[in-house]
Parts: C-alpha cells; structure tokens; sequence
C-alpha cells in the first residue's frame, strides 16, 4: 500500500507483541472479517464479484458509515497498544496541521464514501470541492513536469511529486485557521498513523529528511492490510481514486445518482 511522501521516516519499528497488541489485532481482524462476510453475501446475491456499485450504494451507506467508524476505533485502539513501545515521546499536539500540507494517498474507498457521506451536509461543501480540485490539479502538473524531465526509468515520478506539493504548502482543505481539523472525527487511517519525535517547527520542507526531522508511520500488520485490500476490492466498481481530493471529488460528481437517483 502506497500512502505517499511523508517526512524522514527513518524512525522505523516493530512493535513487541504485548497482550494489548494482540487484543487490538484481534479486534482489527475479527471487524474486517465481518464486513467481508457481509460483502461477499451482497456480492453473492448480486451474482456478481464485486458488492458495491452505484445502484445499491444508497442502501448500503449506513453499514458503510458504521463499519468505517468501527475500523478507525479499532485503529486507535491499535495506535493506543503500539506508541507507549516508542521511547521518545511523541510530540505531536492539537492544532499543529505541518504534516496535513501533503497529498494523501492511499485513501480505502469505504472511508471516501463515508467522509464524502458527512462533507457534502456542510455549508462548505462547494469551497472544500473547489480546493481539492486545485490541489488535484497542482498534483497532477507536478506529475507531468517530472515524467518530461525524467532521466531514467529508475526514477519515481510520483515521489518526486509528492514532495514538491507539500514543499509548496497547500494546506488540506479542512484544515482550519487554528489549524485544528474540521474532520478529525472522520478523517482517513493515513491521516492517523504519522507521528513525529520531534518539534513541530521541524516538520516543515525545509528539515525535510534531515536529522532534525525524526517522524514515522505506524504500519498495520501485513495480514490486516490483506484485509483491507480485500474488501476495497467490492468497491472496484465505482472506480474511485486513492488520493483523497481526488476520491471526494470523483463522490461528488456521483451525487445525483447516488444520492438522488438520477439517470
């Protein structure tokens, strides 16, 4: 799984199997194994591999919107049982926001569905639209200018990207003045799983990977992340992004036939 540039992570660790541990992959495990039951009956019935498609998407939203807040406390729980192993002491706090200037990837299609399912009642539901369509675009001539001036095949385009978006600091369009989170509630695991070591005032582009930067991410067991590519695979049919801007914008132009029915 591909969760995109984030900041020097060379703070990596495997985390000791503790009795909180393998109660938080149990937990993990046993609400993934659920929800591919249920997919794979809805499938089933469909005659069909894949559960999820415009027609039935209404329908099934509220179990959507549950196992997705179910998920993401289980992944807490799991954060809960990992992070006392580290033994720096984290320093991140409320309204910070220096990590959520990059371009998230690796969104799961379930927790679009269900942060699109509370955005689109906000009053702002037109401006955060209008600002993930610029970061998608700004992304996406980052992404051309790198594949023009490639020099070899060993190059990765997307990297390169990545890092130059959030060098240019286009704050997540949630992002509030404070710089709180207007979704913190919803927000996606890969807006849950970075952490850093060290000051905030170091988790800018400029101590980008250096040795005042100490960040990392909190990886799921590989078992897990099976899981979870295994019920994202129900979701093939609506075709949906893994970057976030882009999934959200792709849910909004879906609106009238999920939401209302239109032809």
């Amino acid at each position: 799984m591909h969760f995109g540039y984030i900041l020097a992570m060379d703070v990596l660790q495997e985390y000791f199997p503790t009795k909180s541990i393998k109660r938080a992959e149990m937990r993990l495990s046993a609400i993934l194994y659920k929800e591919q039951a249920r997919l794979d009956k809805i499938a089933l019935d469909l005659n069909t591999d894949k559960a999820i498609n415009q027609g039935n998407l209404l329908v099934e939203l509220p179990f959507i919107i549950d196992f997705t807040a179910s998920y993401h406390q289980a992944f807490m729980d799991y954060l809960k049982a990992a992070l006392p192993q580290h033994q720096v002491k984290i320093k991140c706090g409320p309204n910070c926001g220096n990590c959520c200037h990059h371009y998230p990837m690796s969104i799961a299609p379930f927790e679009l569905i269900s942060l699109y399912s509370k955005i689109r009642e906000s009053d702002l539901l037109f401006t955060y639209m209008n600002d993930c369509f610029f970061r998608v675009e700004q992304f996406q001539a980052l992404l051309g200018q790198y594949e023009h001036q490639k020099e070899n095949e060993y190059q990765d385009v997307e990297e390169m990207a990545l890092h130059s978006f959030f060098e240019a600091s286009h704050a997540c369009p949630f992002i509030k003045k404070d710089a709180s989170c207007e979704v913190y509630p919803f927000r996606p695991v890969t807006c849950r799983m970075y952490f850093s070591e060290t000051e905030p005032k170091y988790c800018v582009p400029e101590f980008l990977q250096t040795s005042f930067n100490r960040s990392f991410i909190v990886y799921l067991p590989d078992a897990i992340e099976e899981a979870i590519e295994e019920i994202s695979k129900h979701y093939e049919g609506l075709n949906l992004s893994e970057s976030l801007y882009e999934g959200l914008m792709q849910m909004n132009a879906l609106e009238g036939n999920i939401f209302y029915g239109a032809v």
